[in-house]
Order: C-alpha cells, then structure tokens, then sequence
C-alpha cells in the first residue's frame, strides 16, 4: 500500500494564499520570446503574484489505494480540477508556444506520462508532468486514479484524432474554456 497522505505540506502551505483554488503553472520564456523545457523547480500563479516551488517526484505522491473510477463519460466531479488542471496547461502551453500540439502527439504524451509518470520527455510532456506534480502534491490522489486520468486523456485526443495529421482535440479544449469563461 502506497503511504495513505504524501501530499507535500510545504507546498500546500505556499499555495494556502491560493483561497481554495487550483493555481496554474507559469510558462516559461526565454529572453526571444521562445516557451523553455522545465528544469527543477517550477513557478506557479498564487493569486496575484508567483511563487517558485520544488516539487517532488510523481511517484512518491501517490496517496492510498483507491481503485480507478469509471471516466468512459468523462471525468467525476473528484477528479475533475485535475483533468482541468492538465488540459488549461496544454491550452496554455500551445498558445505561448505559437504551435499547437498534433492530436497524435497529445496521444503519445499522455500514454508516455501514465507509463512512466516521472520519465523524460519533450517540452510538453515536462509541463504536464510538473501539473500532475502540482496537483498531487495538494490532493490525494491513488496510482490507478492517476493512471486512469491519463488513460482517459489519451483515449480523448485518439477520439479527436483525424488521419495523417489534425488538431481537433486542442480545438476543443479552447472552445470548451471559452464557454467556461462566458459563463
């Protein structure tokens, strides 16, 4: 059994000014303006300013034993603000990068993370992982629910998927936060 509370608590207590919501990954730039892989720490918008944080390892945050739960219609209202958290990154990533990822490459990305939660990877992929980072290192989250979250992930941007080449599934990730923010 994995160990029943890993949340990291100092995290936790520099995100506490957060008021409850989830904070958002910073994308990081260099000096031309271009999106840079993450490297160690990781910045983070709390509130109204940012905060640098170490966060730990994926695998040493997993939190109990908790079975998968169903997500063939989409998320449960539990792990939704970490399927949130993951999809706003890619938006976020996509358009400071200037390029949208392929539906085939979010598959790949998203298959890769659930196999090897702490493996190497592009730009994208490190973004992601440092999100699944954030987020466990706050919520209690069990291996098969991450596992399953990615699973889901990765069968949703195949389901989008369009031969040789599209970009449906980010499409829709932005027509779906836009109608969140009309709300």
């Amino acid at each position: 059994m994995v160990d029943a509370c890993p949340m990291d608590e100092t995290v936790a207590a520099a995100l506490a000014q957060s008021e409850g919501s989830l904070p958002s990954l910073v994308i990081v730039r260099d000096g031309e303006g271009k999106v840079v892989a993450l490297s160690g720490n990781v910045q983070v918008h709390v509130g109204e300013g940012r905060q640098t944080l170490a966060l730990r390892p994926v695998r040493e945050l997993f939190s109990g034993d908790r079975r998968a739960p169903d997500l063939s219609r989409g998320p449960t209202p539990e792990l939704e603000p970490f399927f949130m958290l993951l999809e706003y990154t890619v938006v976020r990533f996509c358009s400071a990068d200037g390029r949208d990822q392929t539906d085939q490459d979010m598959e790949g990305i998203f298959a890769s993370l659930r196999r090897r939660p702490d493996g190497e990877g592009g730009r994208m992929h490190g973004y992601l992982r440092a999100a699944a980072r954030l987020y466990l290192s706050v919520r209690d989250v069990s291996q098969a629910e991450y596992e399953a979250v990615f699973s889901r992930l990765a069968k949703s941007a195949r389901t989008f998927s369009a031969p040789p080449i599209s970009r449906n599934y980010l499409a829709t990730l932005r027509q779906t936060f836009a109608a969140m923010a009309s709300r």
